[in-house]
């Protein structure tokens, strides 16, 4: 670790704060965060001896919220929200808000301030007095699972990352018949940390790849794109923060994540999102070569040629069946009789391909970090 990067200001002001303060193990451990996610995608009571409405009240919310609208929470949130009541408790900001309910109780230049970021206030973190106030917020195009620690209008962006976690994973621009990776001004523009490593792939075939992610890309462009990952306007963080092996909360400046973590990149041709079918005359194809048959628009499989699609959380049961790995439909879309899927082509979904990069904090140690840089 030579030729140490200097910390700018703001760096040097959070991490000082943190670092002056013993090492903090997190409020819930990953096994424990584990076992409540399983229980929350279950829509299952997590058991009262947790006591997560005192011990973590923004986390008991966002199970709550999931019971309440039926949505999964990722895993990620569970952390976030495990960290920030962590470092709030750290800094003994002990007054705790939910502000999807009201927020009225900050400041209107905290609110300009936080607006400026694209960033909406969930829930916030304060002294008695608010001079000192620790905002846990979201929004569009703002920093993924953000925590804003706001001192007399000097403001510290904050970035939580599980010890194995994406920077970003974003749609790449849809291919076409060929299957071919492609990029446009479009993409480039709004995701340029993704530049070094798209040109080391372009061409790459989805058809030939479907199945298995792509992971051959340079430590130079990887590091490019978790780097410049939150350098942009409304994307900025000045540090991140996760946990170390022991367990204790650990903050490290967030332009300095490769001193501390093995970082990855990776392409997904099936990626977390799906649209209507847009290489209509690829799917005919695979279609007819397990032996399917189209008429009138309604496709017709041997159910024993096609795998099941489960979705995470919940009790894991058949949502949907496979065409192909980035093809698939629905369950309640299809018929199944004699041995046979029956379908509308049009109901029909496909798996846009994404691009990430990922970092794996395996060795952290909170004292190493701190040693490092001096506190």
């Amino acid at each position: 670790m030579d030729n140490k990067i200097p910390l700018t200001k703001p760096q040097y002001e959070i991490m000082k704060d943190f670092y002056e303060i013993k090492p903090t193990k997190v409020l819930l451990d990953k096994s424990q965060r584990t076992n409540i996610w399983k229980l929350a995608t279950a829509r299952k009571q997590v058991p009262d001896s947790y006591n997560l409405g005192k011990l973590c009240p923004a986390l008991n919310n966002e199970i709550e919220q999931s019971y309440t609208y039926g949505n999964n929470i990722q895993s990620a949130v569970f952390s976030e929200c495990v960290y920030a009541q962590t470092l709030a408790n750290m800094f003994q900001l002990e007054v705790f808000h939910n502000c999807r309910e009201s927020a009225m109780h900050i400041p209107q230049t905290v609110l300009s301030l936080l607006k400026s970021y694209s960033l909406v206030p969930r829930y916030s973190y304060s002294t008695a007095d608010r001079k000192r106030m620790l905002i846990q917020a979201g929004g569009h195009g703002g920093i993924d699972s953000a925590l804003i620690t706001v001192i007399d209008l000097n403001i510290y962006t904050i970035e939580f990352k599980e010890p194995g976690a994406k920077t970003s994973e974003p749609d790449l621009p849809k291919y076409g018949e060929d299957g071919k990776l492609i990029t446009n001004i479009k993409f480039s523009s709004k995701y340029p940390q993704f530049t070094e490593m798209l040109k080391q792939h372009l061409g790459l075939n989805f058809f030939e790849h479907m199945g298995s992610n792509i992971n051959d890309f340079t430590f130079d462009s990887i590091n490019q794109a978790i780097s410049d990952n939150y350098s942009s306007s409304n994307k900025y963080a000045h540090v991140c923060c996760t946990e170390d092996v022991n367990g204790f909360l650990v903050m490290m400046p967030i332009n300095q994540i490769q001193l501390w973590a093995r970082v990855e990149g990776e392409i997904r041709p099936s990626g977390r999102n799906h649209y209507a079918v847009w290489t209509p005359k690829s799917l005919q194809r695979f279609i007819f070569n397990l032996n399917g048959k189209i008429e009138n628009n309604i496709v017709t499989l041997p159910l024993n040629r096609l795998e099941v699609r489960k979705e995470r959380g919940g009790d894991n049961a058949i949502s949907g069946y496979k065409i192909t790995p980035l093809f698939f439909v629905y369950l309640e879309d299809s018929i199944i009789e004699n041995d046979t899927l029956k379908c509308n082509f049009k109901s029909i979904r496909q798996l846009n391909p994404t691009i990430a990069a990922k970092v794996f904090f395996d060795k952290l140690k909170h004292n190493e970090v701190k040693q490092y840089y001096c506190f």
